[in-house]
C-alpha cells in the first residue's frame, strides 16, 4: 500500500543505514541457523529448552506492579515447533507458560524458535524482527510495544 509504482514486496531491500533493521549480534554461524530450522517438529511444547528457559526467567520478573503497568495478555505461536505459549500480564500477579492463555490474548506473536530466543536475549530487536518479516503481530500494536519495553528491562537486570 506504500510501495512506489511498479515495486513489489519481493524486490524491496532493507535500509542498511538504519540500525533498527540490523541484528545486534551477527556472530552466529549460518550452520547453526539452518540446524535449528530443521529440528524435529512436535505439536507439544518442549518441557525444557531455550523457550522454556525464557519463560522461567520471565516468571522471576512477574509482579503485581508490572501487571498494573502492562495490563495485557500475550500469546506466542512458535511456528517451527508448532507450539503455543502465553504471558498473562493482566490478571493477578501475572502468569506464563505453555499453551493458550485462560482468556483472550490482546496480542499474538508468531515467530520461529530461533528468533524468539534472539529477541528475548537482546540479539534481535522486536521492531527489527517485525520489519524483516521474522515476527508477525496480530492484535493491539500498542500493547505489543509494551512487551518490548518489558524485554528491555529484563535484559538490563
Amino acid at each position: 500500500k506504500y510501495l512506489a509504482p511498479g515495486a513489489t514486496e519481493n524486490n524491496l531491500m532493507p535500509d542498511f543505514f538504519l540500525d533498527d533493521l540490523l541484528e545486534v549480534d551477527k556472530k552466529e554461524p549460518v550452520e547453526q541457523q539452518t540446524v535449528t530450522s530443521t529440528e524435529k517438529q512436535s505439536s507439544e511444547p518442549a518441557a525444557s529448552g531455550p523457550i522454556m528457559d525464557v519463560f522461567k526467567q520471565i516468571e522471576g520478573f512477574l509482579s503485581e506492579d508490572i501487571v498494573k503497568k502492562t495490563n495485557a495478555v500475550f500469546a506466542f505461536h512458535i511456528s517451527d515447533q508448532k507450539s503455543d505459549w502465553f504471558l498473562d500480564l493482566k490478571n493477578g500477579g501475572g502468569a506464563c507458560g505453555a499453551g493458550q492463555p485462560a482468556g483472550k490474548a490482546d496480542v499474538t506473536f508468531t515467530l520461529k524458535s530461533a528468533d524468539f530466543s534472539k529477541m528475548f536475549s537482546g540479539k534481535l530487536k522486536p521492531t527489527t524482527a517485525f520489519m524483516m518479516g521474522k515476527l508477525k503481530i496480530t492484535g493491539n500494536m500498542g500493547k505489543a510495544m509494551a512487551l518490548e519495553k518489558l524485554m528491555a528491562k529484563m535484559q538490563k537486570s
